[in-house]
Protein backbone atom coordinates (compact mmCIF):
# COMPACT_ATOMS: atom_id res chain seq x y z
CA UNK A 1 0.00 0.00 0.00
CA UNK A 2 1.36 3.41 -0.95
CA UNK A 3 2.21 5.67 1.99
CA UNK A 4 -0.30 8.45 2.57
CA UNK A 5 2.46 10.88 3.53
CA UNK A 6 6.21 10.84 3.32
CA UNK A 7 6.36 12.90 6.53
CA UNK A 8 4.00 14.35 9.13
CA UNK A 9 6.69 16.75 10.32
CA UNK A 10 5.03 19.86 8.81
CA UNK A 11 1.93 19.33 10.97
CA UNK A 12 2.15 20.86 14.44
CA UNK A 13 -0.03 20.15 17.47
CA UNK A 14 -0.90 23.70 18.44
CA UNK A 15 -1.78 22.58 21.95
CA UNK A 16 1.84 21.62 22.58
CA UNK A 17 3.38 24.83 21.24
CA UNK A 18 4.69 27.66 23.37
CA UNK A 19 2.57 30.80 23.02
CA UNK A 20 3.78 32.98 21.42
CA UNK A 21 5.77 30.43 19.46
CA UNK A 22 9.49 30.78 18.97
CA UNK A 23 9.45 30.02 15.25
CA UNK A 24 13.22 30.25 14.92
CA UNK A 25 13.41 27.31 17.34
CA UNK A 26 10.71 25.36 15.47
CA UNK A 27 12.54 25.74 12.14
CA UNK A 28 16.04 25.70 13.70
CA UNK A 29 17.05 28.82 11.74
CA UNK A 30 16.56 32.58 11.70
CA UNK A 31 15.03 32.88 8.23
CA UNK A 32 12.20 35.37 7.61
CA UNK A 33 8.69 34.16 8.48
CA UNK A 34 5.63 34.33 6.22
CA UNK A 35 2.07 33.19 6.96
CA UNK A 36 -0.75 31.90 4.76
CA UNK A 37 -4.29 32.19 6.08
CA UNK A 38 -6.59 29.40 4.88
CA UNK A 39 -4.18 27.44 2.68
CA UNK A 40 -6.93 25.15 1.31
CA UNK A 41 -5.46 22.18 -0.55
CA UNK A 42 -1.94 23.59 -0.30
CA UNK A 43 -1.19 24.41 -3.94
CA UNK A 44 0.01 27.94 -3.19
CA UNK A 45 1.76 27.05 0.07
CA UNK A 46 3.77 24.31 -1.63
CA UNK A 47 4.63 26.66 -4.50
CA UNK A 48 5.80 29.32 -2.05
CA UNK A 49 8.05 26.87 -0.23
CA UNK A 50 9.68 25.76 -3.49
CA UNK A 51 10.15 29.31 -4.76
CA UNK A 52 11.73 30.59 -1.51
CA UNK A 53 13.49 27.79 0.42
CA UNK A 54 15.23 30.43 2.58
CA UNK A 55 11.89 31.63 3.97
CA UNK A 56 9.91 29.86 6.69
CA UNK A 57 6.18 29.47 6.07
CA UNK A 58 3.37 28.88 8.58
CA UNK A 59 -0.14 28.02 7.40
CA UNK A 60 -3.45 28.15 9.28
CA UNK A 61 -6.38 25.99 8.14
CA UNK A 62 -9.42 24.58 9.95
CA UNK A 63 -10.50 21.67 7.72
CA UNK A 64 -8.87 18.25 8.18
CA UNK A 65 -9.27 17.07 4.59
CA UNK A 66 -7.51 20.18 3.28
CA UNK A 67 -4.67 19.63 5.72
CA UNK A 68 -4.36 16.00 4.54
CA UNK A 69 -4.08 17.09 0.90
CA UNK A 70 -1.61 19.82 1.79
CA UNK A 71 0.64 17.39 3.68
CA UNK A 72 0.77 15.17 0.60
CA UNK A 73 1.82 18.13 -1.56
CA UNK A 74 4.43 19.27 0.95
CA UNK A 75 5.88 15.76 1.11
CA UNK A 76 6.66 15.99 -2.60
CA UNK A 77 8.68 19.23 -2.26
CA UNK A 78 11.50 17.61 -0.28
CA UNK A 79 11.81 20.86 1.71
CA UNK A 80 11.52 21.55 5.43
CA UNK A 81 10.46 25.20 5.47
CA UNK A 82 6.69 24.81 6.08
CA UNK A 83 4.63 24.14 9.20
CA UNK A 84 0.83 23.88 9.23
CA UNK A 85 -1.65 24.11 12.07
CA UNK A 86 -5.32 23.21 12.31
CA UNK A 87 -6.27 26.54 13.79
CA UNK A 88 -8.48 29.56 13.27
CA UNK A 89 -6.35 32.40 11.91
CA UNK A 90 -7.56 34.83 14.57
CA UNK A 91 -6.32 32.57 17.34
CA UNK A 92 -3.10 31.96 15.44
CA UNK A 93 -2.31 35.66 15.21
CA UNK A 94 -3.52 36.42 18.74
CA UNK A 95 -1.56 33.69 20.54
CA UNK A 96 1.13 32.08 18.35
CA UNK A 97 2.72 35.04 16.57
CA UNK A 98 4.67 37.65 18.52
CA UNK A 99 4.61 41.33 17.48
CA UNK A 100 6.84 42.33 14.56
CA UNK A 101 7.87 38.77 13.60
CA UNK A 102 6.11 38.18 10.26
CA UNK A 103 7.45 39.53 6.96
CA UNK A 104 4.44 38.82 4.79
CA UNK A 105 0.89 37.45 5.10
CA UNK A 106 -0.94 35.76 2.21
CA UNK A 107 -4.68 35.11 1.94
CA UNK A 108 -6.07 33.75 -1.32
CA UNK A 109 -9.81 33.73 -1.87
CA UNK A 110 -11.16 34.13 1.66
CA UNK A 111 -14.88 33.28 1.93
CA UNK A 112 -16.64 36.46 0.71
CA UNK A 113 -19.91 35.81 2.58
CA UNK A 114 -21.78 37.81 -0.09
CA UNK A 115 -25.16 37.95 1.69
CA UNK A 116 -25.68 41.06 3.80
CA UNK A 117 -26.74 38.93 6.77
CA UNK A 118 -23.44 36.98 6.61
CA UNK A 119 -21.02 39.90 6.43
CA UNK A 120 -20.37 39.49 10.17
CA UNK A 121 -18.47 36.27 9.33
CA UNK A 122 -15.88 38.03 7.14
CA UNK A 123 -12.31 37.90 8.40
CA UNK A 124 -10.68 41.22 7.58
CA UNK A 125 -12.48 43.51 9.98
CA UNK A 126 -10.73 46.59 11.31
CA UNK A 127 -9.82 44.75 14.51
CA UNK A 128 -8.30 41.82 12.63
CA UNK A 129 -6.35 44.15 10.34
CA UNK A 130 -4.90 45.86 13.42
CA UNK A 131 -3.93 42.43 14.79
CA UNK A 132 -2.20 41.47 11.53
CA UNK A 133 -0.47 44.85 11.47
CA UNK A 134 0.91 44.27 14.96
CA UNK A 135 2.47 40.94 13.95
CA UNK A 136 4.06 42.26 10.74
CA UNK A 137 7.55 43.74 10.70
CA UNK A 138 7.82 47.40 9.70
CA UNK A 139 7.12 47.57 5.98
CA UNK A 140 5.54 44.09 6.01
CA UNK A 141 2.81 43.26 3.50
CA UNK A 142 -0.61 41.61 3.69
CA UNK A 143 -1.80 40.25 0.33
CA UNK A 144 -5.48 39.44 -0.21
CA UNK A 145 -6.79 37.96 -3.46
CA UNK A 146 -10.49 37.49 -4.17
CA UNK A 147 -12.90 36.69 -6.98
CA UNK A 148 -15.54 38.96 -5.42
CA UNK A 149 -15.03 42.67 -6.10
CA UNK A 150 -17.45 43.89 -3.39
CA UNK A 151 -15.19 42.13 -0.88
CA UNK A 152 -12.32 44.39 -1.96
CA UNK A 153 -14.47 47.46 -1.38
CA UNK A 154 -15.48 46.15 2.06
CA UNK A 155 -11.86 45.58 3.12
CA UNK A 156 -10.94 49.09 1.97
CA UNK A 157 -13.71 50.47 4.19
CA UNK A 158 -12.06 48.78 7.19
CA UNK A 159 -8.50 50.00 6.56
CA UNK A 160 -8.81 53.37 8.29
CA UNK A 161 -6.67 53.58 11.46
CA UNK A 162 -5.15 50.11 10.92
CA UNK A 163 -1.65 51.36 10.01
CA UNK A 164 -1.77 50.18 6.38
CA UNK A 165 -1.45 51.87 3.05
CA UNK A 166 -3.30 50.09 0.26
CA UNK A 167 -2.81 49.26 -3.40
CA UNK A 168 -5.38 47.38 -5.43
CA UNK A 169 -5.34 45.99 -8.94
CA UNK A 170 -7.12 43.57 -11.24
CA UNK A 171 -5.16 40.42 -12.05
CA UNK A 172 -5.57 37.32 -14.23
CA UNK A 173 -5.77 33.82 -12.79
CA UNK A 174 -2.24 32.83 -11.83
CA UNK A 175 -2.33 30.88 -8.53
CA UNK A 176 -3.68 27.53 -9.71
CA UNK A 177 -5.78 26.79 -6.63
CA UNK A 178 -8.78 24.49 -6.80
CA UNK A 179 -11.29 27.32 -6.46
CA UNK A 180 -9.50 29.57 -8.93
CA UNK A 181 -9.54 26.80 -11.55
CA UNK A 182 -13.24 26.27 -10.91
CA UNK A 183 -14.02 29.94 -11.47
CA UNK A 184 -11.88 30.04 -14.63
CA UNK A 185 -13.76 27.03 -15.98
CA UNK A 186 -16.96 28.93 -15.23
CA UNK A 187 -15.82 31.83 -17.40
CA UNK A 188 -14.27 34.25 -14.91
CA UNK A 189 -11.02 35.74 -16.24
CA UNK A 190 -10.44 38.66 -13.87
CA UNK A 191 -9.62 38.58 -10.15
CA UNK A 192 -8.78 41.24 -7.59
CA UNK A 193 -5.68 41.76 -5.46
CA UNK A 194 -5.11 44.01 -2.46
CA UNK A 195 -1.62 44.76 -1.16
CA UNK A 196 -1.64 46.33 2.30
CA UNK A 197 1.75 47.67 3.37
CA UNK A 198 2.45 48.45 7.02
CA UNK A 199 3.50 52.08 7.47
CA UNK A 200 2.59 52.52 11.15
CA UNK A 201 2.80 49.99 13.98
CA UNK A 202 -0.49 49.25 15.78
CA UNK A 203 0.32 47.51 19.08
CA UNK A 204 -1.81 44.49 20.00
CA UNK A 205 -0.63 42.32 22.88
CA UNK A 206 -0.37 38.54 22.69
CA UNK A 207 -3.38 36.98 24.42
CA UNK A 208 -2.45 35.17 27.60
CA UNK A 209 -3.56 31.63 28.49
CA UNK A 210 -6.27 31.19 31.09
CA UNK A 211 -5.76 29.00 34.14
CA UNK A 212 -7.59 25.68 33.76
CA UNK A 213 -8.72 24.32 37.09
CA UNK A 214 -9.53 20.76 38.17
CA UNK A 215 -12.40 20.19 40.58
CA UNK A 216 -13.36 17.57 43.17
CA UNK A 217 -16.91 16.74 44.30
CA UNK A 218 -18.23 14.19 46.79
CA UNK A 219 -21.16 12.81 44.79
CA UNK A 220 -22.24 12.60 41.14
CA UNK A 221 -25.39 11.33 39.40
CA UNK A 222 -24.96 11.03 35.59
CA UNK A 223 -28.73 10.56 35.11
CA UNK A 224 -29.35 14.04 36.46
CA UNK A 225 -26.49 15.82 34.65
CA UNK A 226 -27.03 18.75 32.30
CA UNK A 227 -26.85 22.51 31.99
CA UNK A 228 -28.21 25.25 29.78
CA UNK A 229 -26.03 27.20 27.38
CA UNK A 230 -23.94 29.80 29.17
CA UNK A 231 -22.74 33.12 27.73
CA UNK A 232 -21.22 36.32 29.06
CA UNK A 233 -18.83 39.01 27.82
CA UNK A 234 -17.95 37.34 24.52
CA UNK A 235 -17.59 33.85 26.05
CA UNK A 236 -20.09 31.06 25.41
CA UNK A 237 -20.33 27.42 26.51
CA UNK A 238 -22.76 24.94 24.96
CA UNK A 239 -23.42 21.47 26.42
CA UNK A 240 -23.71 18.79 23.73
CA UNK A 241 -23.80 15.32 25.34
CA UNK A 242 -22.59 13.08 28.16
CA UNK A 243 -21.45 9.46 27.87
CA UNK A 244 -21.18 7.41 31.07
CA UNK A 245 -19.41 4.08 31.67
CA UNK A 246 -20.79 2.60 34.92
CA UNK A 247 -18.07 -0.07 35.12
CA UNK A 248 -15.26 2.47 34.98
CA UNK A 249 -17.30 5.09 36.83
CA UNK A 250 -16.29 7.64 34.25
CA UNK A 251 -18.33 10.22 32.34
CA UNK A 252 -17.16 12.00 29.19
CA UNK A 253 -18.81 15.36 28.62
CA UNK A 254 -18.72 17.07 25.22
CA UNK A 255 -19.08 20.86 25.21
CA UNK A 256 -18.33 23.64 22.75
CA UNK A 257 -16.40 26.57 24.18
CA UNK A 258 -16.46 29.83 22.21
CA UNK A 259 -14.29 32.91 22.69
CA UNK A 260 -15.86 35.24 20.15
CA UNK A 261 -15.39 33.54 16.74
CA UNK A 262 -13.01 30.90 18.13
CA UNK A 263 -14.98 27.69 18.80
CA UNK A 264 -13.34 24.66 20.42
CA UNK A 265 -14.81 21.19 20.91
CA UNK A 266 -13.87 20.19 24.46
CA UNK A 267 -14.04 16.82 26.21
CA UNK A 268 -14.20 16.93 30.00
CA UNK A 269 -14.09 13.83 32.21
CA UNK A 270 -15.85 13.20 35.49
CA UNK A 271 -14.08 10.20 37.00
CA UNK A 272 -14.39 8.46 40.34
CA UNK A 273 -11.32 8.40 42.59
CA UNK A 274 -10.65 7.43 46.22
CA UNK A 275 -11.11 11.08 47.21
CA UNK A 276 -14.34 11.62 45.27
CA UNK A 277 -15.25 12.58 41.70
CA UNK A 278 -12.62 14.52 39.76
CA UNK A 279 -13.63 16.97 37.02
CA UNK A 280 -10.90 17.86 34.54
CA UNK A 281 -10.02 17.95 30.86
CA UNK A 282 -9.86 14.61 29.07
CA UNK A 283 -6.32 13.39 28.53
CA UNK A 284 -4.92 14.25 25.10
CA UNK A 285 -7.36 17.10 24.45
CA UNK A 286 -5.95 19.52 21.85
CA UNK A 287 -7.04 22.99 22.82
CA UNK A 288 -5.99 26.49 23.66
CA UNK A 289 -6.49 27.36 27.32
CA UNK A 290 -8.88 30.25 26.78
CA UNK A 291 -11.39 31.93 29.07
CA UNK A 292 -14.21 29.89 27.47
CA UNK A 293 -12.45 26.60 28.24
CA UNK A 294 -11.98 27.70 31.84
CA UNK A 295 -15.67 28.59 31.97
CA UNK A 296 -16.61 25.23 30.42
CA UNK A 297 -14.79 23.39 33.20
CA UNK A 298 -16.64 25.44 35.79
CA UNK A 299 -20.00 24.80 34.10
CA UNK A 300 -19.40 21.04 34.07
CA UNK A 301 -18.23 21.12 37.69
CA UNK A 302 -21.36 22.99 38.85
CA UNK A 303 -23.65 20.70 36.83
CA UNK A 304 -21.95 17.60 38.22
CA UNK A 305 -22.15 18.94 41.76
CA UNK A 306 -25.82 19.79 41.28
CA UNK A 307 -26.61 16.38 39.77
CA UNK A 308 -26.43 14.68 43.17
CA UNK A 309 -29.05 17.00 44.67
CA UNK A 310 -32.78 17.19 44.14
CA UNK A 311 -32.45 20.53 42.38
CA UNK A 312 -32.84 21.09 38.67
CA UNK A 313 -29.63 21.25 36.56
CA UNK A 314 -27.87 24.59 36.78
CA UNK A 315 -28.05 27.08 33.94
Amino acid sequence: MKAFYVSLKPFLNHGALKRPTLWGTVFANDHPLEVEIGFGNGEYLAALSRADPQINFVGFEQYCERIHRTLRKLSRTGLDNVRVLRLDARAGFERYLAPKTVSRVHCLYPPPWPKKSDIKHRLFTGDFLKLVNSRLVDGGVLKIVTDHHPYIDWVKENIQDTGFSVESKNIPANYGTKFEKKWVEGGQSEFYELLLTKHQHIPVEVKEDSTLQSYLIDHFNPDNFGFSDHSQEGVAVSFKEILYDPKKKTALVHVIACDGPLAQNIRIVIVHSPKGWRVNLAEGTMLMPTMAVSQALECVYLAAKNSASDKQPLG
